[in-house]
């Protein structure tokens, strides 16, 4: 099969190369017959000669006709040919490309393939008889006869033959493809006849169309004499005369007679002899006529031309009973009507002219109606209904734009049969008008259309319909929101009304709809002509929801509603929260809400000032909001916080109901600030109560309580306390002489952010928060400062004569601060310290707070005093500020004595800052005399070496000498008293000796004494009250001596210490009566004197107090 397949291939090859040849000699040949076959010895074109007539004739010489020229076809020769034929067909979708189809081919061949063997595989041939084997040969030979194999063989030739055919086409239509473009080019003109053709079509059927049409504009020729000679003489010639006798006129008595007796004939026949249709009772009779009324359809006019009694009545006049309508009726109208009355007059009598009637009215109300809604539709229902009027049905279809089943009434005729269990009832049926609803295409039955049939208003029919239909859908909307109400327990909270009659207008038919946060209701209403829903106030978020509402019929009405009256709450409070600068902290689409069943809206903001850890959220449902204090998880540092989609790790919901009571209903700007100061206080209660638990110190919360009575807000809500044990928070176990100086019982309570810019924290964006701490002192403790305190005026601590304490305290939002109040309570217990030591000193105290401690040390003119100033934190460095800032002369020393407030313990540190500033003054007041007397020379060199050591240096034209001015302490029994040493330097002069008559004045004053001070051989030991008169007289002793006899010692630069090895043995010191005498009292032990022979360290730059 394979090589006949091939064979015929070739053989097909090899005939359509020569069809193809053979086809285009035949051309050639029959171009060249054509050449010789002309008549009259026309020449093929191309072609030179002459013809039969002798004309001889060549190109470019031909005369033409109608004033053509031999030139113009010259040039149209030798143009670029004829003009394009279009060719759209070539870009249809219904042409394929060659290489698809036979990729497709090979495609179907092989899944052919698969299934001929799959087949041929589930063929059973285990019913086959095999034929018993001789020698391993059946006995038939070589022929099979099973069935099953021929089968499968059959099978197999089957699908090669197929395939074969499919392929042999293809092959034939891939041949064809070499010549595509020509074979495309009489298809080009193919198309282009067709076109040409159907052009001739056209413009005949279009002429055609335009004769026929013009044919109601022909107008006959005018007979202008005849109309002439009719207008000149009331006569027509043309006209035959019939020669008829006018009947005479009859007289006014006549016909008053013949009326009066047509009257009586009517009535006798009437009420005597007719039979009157139900509806036909109503008549009167007047003028020779009987007027037939029924009412709000029809009048009509009857007469009788006899008097006998089967004689027919015979129509007169008609009038119509409803409107709108018309009583003149065109005379094609009037002669229909009349014939068909006395039609029926004549077959049925009474009967009959009511039924042909009564059915004429209804029609005509029905087309009334129809011509109604065709009016309404080109005015401002446009769009919106669809009027079809189908036999003698009405069908108006109203809000045809919505989307979703549709809505429509027929207005149609009934028969009048009652149907009474299974039977009809058709004794005295009279049509009637009838209308059937159909809402969102199923049929109203339980509703009762009541139209006016008189009165004919699509209009009107369309807004009753319209208005039961919105009442319906509204009604089933409000039940849905009461079911969600009931299974959210909001049932006392959600407020929701609607029109209490379904007989309403359309347009005052609303549902309203109201949450308590509401500053106005929702209204909900259906428009009329369009039916699109349409909510007030008009807001985004009632904007977005209206959309929603008319694009998608299957969206449940009354779920949408409450989630819109949570998102207009939400917007409102989102708006008020926008001024108060609050930032809305977006959450994954994913997350689960955060507060439980039954939240319909949720919000989280940012509170400026807030940490990124904690976040203030708001949750509405139809319940009401629900506000709570969310813990967020932190952000990555590499992303901006605010732009981060963070994760809610936990919740503590706001008492705000039980707090503000009513208040909650306003979202205003003061509501807003109550609730972010309930939140302050949560989060303050939260991270205060896991560092208590942390810490094991017993405590106790107090919950927010109401400060609403009989409808007054008396003062700002409260926020709650906790109260916890001030033992357990301050006892150090270090200390076991410590004793509480208060009850048991601390009371801490947030007071909300500060608002002042001061209050913030460095970085100036987290805010601190005010703590109120309230505790009660114990008795005999604090006296001092409780006397001061009582009376101050400091905002961050007060106390009463009762002993109460209140200490405002400022902590970071969101941190922990049990240290702080430590700290605080610790300052003031160091604070009382303070003021014990300066009132034992007999210090005046100016002002006591716990953000800094005035006192004055001297009552001498100018007085001292100094200032010490507190950090606001409790922890950082006291800053000390001496007045007058002019002539204090501890200014020379300020910074010696702020660094030994900071060194050693706070009691002991203070205590020698006191003490100094009593034994220091002496001594700078005289070295300030010294520099005075000295005045410009500038001879006298004064260097601090601590806050008790100085150097007293002499310079020409002095003589160069040094005094080492400086206190030391000493014990005496039980007490350490303290003395100024006042003794040359011993590397004062870098090894040049003093002048001999300095030395000789030197040596005579060491060996003097005076009040308060006593020399030594050496040098001179003062107290404070003789300090001043030992170094007056050794600067008149060095002024009174002459020039030194050696050149002098360089000068030091100013602050250089020179070195020494000299160290005295740091002692504490403590002034019983810094005023009166220089003997101190210990503080604490005092340190041992070095043993004799060892190395002296270097001195110290102040008295240490152990």
């Amino acid at each position: 099969m394979d090589e006949q397949s091939g064979v015929g291939t070739q053989e097909l090859k090899k005939d359509r190369s020569n069809a193809q040849e053979g086809g285009i000699k035949a051309v050639a040949h029959t171009a060249s017959g054509y050449a010789n076959a002309l008549p009259n010895g026309q020449l093929w074109p191309g072609e030179n000669g002459t013809v039969p007539n002798g004309m001889p004739v060549t190109n470019g010489e031909m005369d033409f006709l109608n004033g053509e020229h031999a030139n113009t076809s010259m040039d149209a020769a030798s143009s670029d040919g004829p003009p394009r034929i279009e060719q759209p067909w070539r870009n249809e979708d219904s042409n394929k490309h060659l290489g698809k189809l036979m990729d497709r081919l090979a495609q179907q061949c092989y899944i052919d393939l698969n299934k001929t063997l799959t087949e041929m595989t589930a063929q059973d041939d285990a019913a086959a008889v095999v034929a018993p084997r001789i020698n391993g040969l059946s006995a038939q030979g070589l022929m099979d006869t099973s069935e099953v194999s021929l089968r499968k063989k059959r099978m197999l030739m089957d699908f090669a033959h197929d395939q074969r055919d499919r392929f042999t086409k293809t092959l034939v239509l891939s041949d064809w493809s070499r010549n595509a473009e020509e074979m495309a080019n009489i298809i080009d003109v193919r198309v282009w006849q067709e076109t040409q053709r159907n052009a001739y079509t056209f413009a005949a059927n279009a002429i055609a169309a335009t004769k026929f049409k013009s044919v109601g504009f022909k107008v006959p020729a005018p007979n202008i004499d005849g109309a002439m000679e009719v207008l000149g003489t009331g006569k027509a010639s043309w006209v035959p005369d019939m020669g008829y006798i006018p009947p005479k006129r009859l007289t006014a008595k006549q016909l008053l007679k013949t009326l009066k007796s047509m009257n009586v004939t009517l009535a006798t026949r009437l009420n005597l002899h007719e039979e009157l249709p139900p509806h036909m009772n109503d008549f009167s009779i007047a003028d020779g006529r009987a007027t037939f009324t029924v009412p709000g359809e029809f009048e009509v006019d009857l007469s009788v031309a006899d008097e006998e009694t089967t004689s027919p009545f015979y129509f007169i006049d008609f009038r119509f009973l409803f409107s709108p309508s018309s009583n003149a009726l065109n005379e094609q109208i009037r002669a229909h009507l009349e014939f068909q009355t006395n039609r029926a007059l004549a077959s049925k009598s009474l009967q009959g002219c009511y039924d042909f009637l009564h059915n004429f009215v209804l029609t005509h109300k029905i087309n009334v109606l129809r011509s109604q809604g065709a009016e309404l539709i080109r005015e401002e229902w446009f769009d919106c209904i669809k009027v079809e009027n189908m036999r003698r049905n009405l069908v108006v279809q109203y809000w045809a734009s919505m989307p979703g089943p549709k809505s429509w009434i027929e207005i149609g005729i009934s028969s009048g049969k009652k149907r009474t269990a299974g039977t009809v009832k058709s004794r005295n049926a009279t049509p009637r008008l009838c209308v059937r609803w159909f809402r969102k295409g199923q049929e109203v039955t339980d509703e009762v259309l009541n139209f006016d049939w008189e009165t004919l208003s699509l209009k009107k029919c369309l807004m009753t319909v319209i208005g039961m239909h919105c009442f319906g859908k509204l009604g089933v909307t409000r039940d849905g929101l009461h079911v969600l109400a009931t299974e959210n327990a909001a049932s006392e909270v959600l407020e929701v009304e609607l029109s209490s009659s379904e007989v309403v207008a359309p347009e005052d038919c609303a549902l309203q709809l109201r949450l308590p946060s509401m500053k106005k209701p929702l209204s909900v209403r259906l428009e009329p002509v369009t039916g699109l829903f349409s909510i007030s106030p008009a807001t985004n978020a009632t904007m977005n929801s209206e959309r929603t509402l008319n694009s998608d019929p299957q969206v449940d009405v009354a779920r949408l509603l409450a989630s819109l009256s949570c998102a207009v709450v939400q917007e409102r409070i989102r708006k008020q929260a926008e001024l108060l600068g609050w930032q809305v902290v977006r959450i994954p689409v994913s997350a689960k809400p955060i507060c439980g069943h039954g939240v319909l809206q949720q919000t989280i903001f940012s509170v400026p000032g807030w940490c990124q850890q904690w976040a203030l959220a708001v949750s509405c449902g139809l319940g009401g909001e629900r506000w709570w204090a969310v813990q967020l998880s932190e952000s990555k540092p590499s992303e901006p916080s605010k732009a981060v989609a963070k994760e809610v790790n936990a919740t503590r919901e706001l008492p705000v109901k039980d707090v503000l009571g009513e208040k909650i209903v306003d979202a205003s700007r003061a509501t807003l600030l109550a609730i972010e100061r309930l939140a302050v206080a949560e989060v303050s209660y939260t991270v205060l109560s896991q560092q208590l638990r942390s810490m094991r110190i017993p405590h106790q919360t107090e919950k927010p309580v109401s400060n609403v009575t009989n409808g007054t807000d008396t003062r700002q809500p409260s926020t709650g306390a906790v109260y916890l044990q001030f033992a357990a928070l301050m006892r150090d176990v270090r200390d076991k002489s410590w004793e509480a100086w208060a009850t048991d019982s601390v009371r801490v309570s947030p007071g909300g952010i500060e608002d002042s810019g001061e209050e913030m924290n460095t970085d100036g964006k987290q805010a601190l928060v005010r703590h109120d701490l309230r505790l009660n002192l114990a008795p005999g403790k604090m006296k001092h400062l409780q006397q001061l305190l009582s009376k101050s005026r400091d905002r961050d601590v007060a106390m009463n004569g009762h002993g109460g304490l209140a200490i405002r305290l400022r902590t970071p939002f969101g941190e922990p601060f049990v240290e702080h109040i430590r700290t605080r309570l610790r300052n003031l217990e160091c604070l009382d310290r303070y003021v014990t030591t300066l009132q034992k000193l007999h210090y005046n105290l100016t002002a006591v707070s716990m953000a800094k401690l005035s006192f004055a040390y001297s009552d001498i003119a100018p007085v001292l005093h100094a200032q010490l100033t507190f950090a606001s934190n409790g922890t950082g460095p006291m800053r000390l500020k001496l007045g007058p800032a002019d002539s204090n002369p501890h200014q020379r020393i300020r910074v010696m004595l702020e660094q030994c407030l900071l060194n050693g313990t706070a009691k002991e540190a203070f205590q020698l800052f006191a003490q100094l500033l009593t034994f220091t003054l002496p001594t700078l007041q005289a070295l300030e005399r010294i520099e005075r007397i000295r005045g410009t020379h500038q001879t006298v060199t004064i260097r601090v070496r601590g806050a008790a050591w100085y150097n007293l240096s002499y310079k020409a034209p002095s003589p160069a000498c040094a005094f080492s001015i400086r206190l030391r302490p000493k014990r005496q029994g039980n007490k350490t008293v303290a003395h100024w040493h006042v003794e040359p330097t011993k590397d004062q002069t870098d090894g040049v000796a003093i002048a001999e008559e300095l030395a000789k004045g030197l040596k005579a004053l060491w060996q003097t004494k005076g009040k308060g001070w006593v020399g030594v051989g050496s040098g001179a030991i003062a107290d404070t009250t003789g300090i001043g008169a030992v170094l007056e007289a050794l600067d008149e002793l060095v002024r009174a001596s002459d020039a030194p006899l050696i050149a002098p010692a360089p000068e030091m630069p100013t602050g250089a210490v020179p070195k020494t090895t000299e160290q005295p043995p740091p002692l504490p010191l403590q002034a019983k009566e810094p005023q009166k005498k220089p003997a101190v009292e210990p503080a604490a032990k005092a340190a041992k004197q070095p043993a004799a022979g060892a190395k002296k360290k270097e001195e110290p730059e102040y008295i240490e107090l152990d």
